[in-house]
């Protein structure tokens, strides 16, 4: 390194391979990978006195010493495809990129967009320390800082807390909620699905003494379209919504690791729901009044068949109406070897050595009054399905293994999804006709309208803190709905791009987050590589 005197000595320059390897680092980052030479060679100029040849010379010189890895395309094109950076970061680079992920330097608090430099100067070391400031305490460094300044600086200071320190937090939380009492160390949980009897609760009308049609008794809904003039459904409110197979806020002391997300009040965020192609009325006002018409066919209606692509909010749609209701949520995932006794239960021995029925997971759902979801149900064998066609069409379940005609509990509802008959999904197996006609089928597709895609995700992605702002999250919606327009690309579903920003907390960059998932999702058939001219009129 080449260095001049000051007065408190020599300072080490960096050297122009230096800063050049760092460059190319950020932007590997920046562009999710594989950055033509020409940008490297124009872009070195803003930081080091070099020109176009002498920084693609330095580059050729760095492949001979490993520095970089280069991909020479048959039409003449270069690009770098990786990088080993040479030393420490130039600040230059820092203050032109922003600090590097692992920075272990002291935060700079002015970083937060109502501090002062008495905050720098106040004894806090972390953000951390910072976000649990007292704000009396904040309030008292300096005349000028009041209490609403001071409680905004400790708001906006756990937005920098690292994503390492958030995910070890959270970590504990999760393991402590886990300890056994008496051991105090972390333990399994096992769920014997027989013994689990609770039903759920009654319908509120009959325990609050309420008109069955009271808007209080019954699910209103008041999310998507129908936000400025809700419907009521006829959905009724069940009175336990402590019951154990209730979908749980994550605030809810008995929440698990599959709660539903709540928001900065605490309550839980909806979904954004999609409008039936067809009938032209949203997802979950179907949805509701097909389920309050009960289980059995009234009026030549019955279970629901929920039909939509991956990641489109098929599942966490019946789990908010669950719990908005109050309902048991019992959900079976199928497949190639689901027989009959895994829905209803298999004979085996007890303590006695008696062949007794022990009860599946439909079966006891069915008994304690749950809403039962049979995820791609088409994959199911042929006969497993069949066994449901008495339940379908009396309400009744006839286990014939069991010698038991089982009459459900009156609140308990069946409902099945699958994909689309698509080319994406061409592995699916198609329905029996004749099981497919005794459900009622609702198509859930992705959102239509990028802001009420966007106003979802941006109410789960940064409910705790700010992940991404939501400027570039909108360019992300805009470009996954390309995607699901272009047959012939990766397509991008909600769930995805909920994904791709837990990619961009843990420090990757929006167009690098972008292109993993892209890659992730790609078929044999399809190329990502197709989606990156296009990703780049978004980011």
């Amino acid at each position: 390194m080449s260095s001049k005197e000051t007065n408190a000595g020599p300072i080490e320059r960096p050297t122009n391979q230096q800063v050049l390897s760092h460059l190319v680092q950020r932007l590997l980052q920046r562009e999710g990978g594989r950055i033509p030479l020409e940008r490297v060679t124009l872009r070195v100029g803003d930081f080091v006195d070099l020109g176009d040849q002498a920084a693609a010379d330095l580059i050729d010189q760095g492949v001979e010493s490993g520095i970089y890895t280069l991909d020479r395309g048959p039409t003449g094109s270069t690009t770098i495809t990786g990088v080993s950076p040479q030393g420490s970061e130039p600040e230059v680079l820092a203050e032109a990129f922003g600090p590097a992920q692992g920075d272990d330097t002291a935060p700079d608090f002015r970083v937060v967009s109502v501090v002062t430099d008495s905050i720098n100067e106040a004894g806090y070391s972390t953000f951390v320390e910072l976000a649990g400031a007292n704000v009396d305490d904040l309030a008292g460094l300096t005349g000028p800082l009041t209490e609403s300044r001071a409680a905004a600086i400790i708001q906006e200071a756990s937005q920098h807390i690292p994503v390492g320190t958030r995910l070890a937090t959270a970590a504990a939380h999760r393991y402590a909620r886990r300890i056994d009492a008496e051991t105090d160390r972390d333990v399994a949980r096992i769920t014997d699905i027989a013994a689990a009897g609770t039903p759920v609760g009654e319908p509120l009308y009959r325990s609050q003494d309420l008109n069955p049609d009271a808007s209080e008794a019954q699910y209103v809904s008041a999310i998507g379209r129908n936000a400025a003039d809700p419907v009521a459904t006829g959905l009724h409110v069940l009175d336990d919504p402590d019951h154990p197979d209730v979908p749980k806020e994550a605030t809810h002391p008995d929440a698990g690791d599959d709660a539903l997300p709540v928001d900065d009040q605490g309550r839980v965020i909806p979904p954004a729901v999609p409008v039936e192609p067809r009938l032209q009325l949203p997802n979950d006002e179907l949805l509701a009044k097909k389920l309050a018409r009960g289980l059995v066919p009234v009026r030549l209606v019955g279970p629901v068949r929920l039909v939509g692509p991956r990641g489109s909010g098929k599942n966490y749609l019946i789990k908010y109406l669950c719990h908005q209701t109050n309902r048991g949520y019992v959900s079976v995932d199928c497949d190639e070897a689901t027989h009959t006794e895994d829905l209803f239960g298999p004979l085996t021995p007890d303590e006695h050595g008696q062949i007794v029925p022990r009860n599946g997971a439909i079966k006891q759902g069915l008994l304690n009054g749950c809403v039962v979801v049979l995820n791609e149900f088409p994959v199911m064998r042929a006969g497993a399905a069949m066994a449901l066609h008495r339940l379908l069409n009396e309400g009744t379940l006839l286990v014939k293994a069991h010698g038991e005609l089982v009459q459900p509990h009156p609140s308990a509802r069946l409902v099945i999804t699958m994909n689309p008959p698509t080319r994406e999904y061409r592995d699916s197996e198609p329905m029996n006709s004749a099981t497919r006609g005794r459900f009622r089928a609702l198509e859930h597709p992705y959102i239509q309208d990028v802001e009420t895609e966007l106003d979802t995700l941006d109410t789960q992605v940064n409910r705790e803190h700010q992940v991404i702002d939501r400027a570039t999250l909108r360019k992300i919606v805009q470009f996954a709905h390309q995607t699901r327009q272009t047959e012939t690309w990766p397509t991008l579903s909600t769930r995805n791009l909920t994904i791709l920003c837990e990619h961009i907390e843990d420090g990757a960059s929006p167009k690098a987050a972008v292109k993993n998932e892209v890659w992730a999702v790609a078929e044999p058939n399809q190329y990502p590589e197709d989606t990156y001219e296009t990703l780049d009129d978004y980011l």
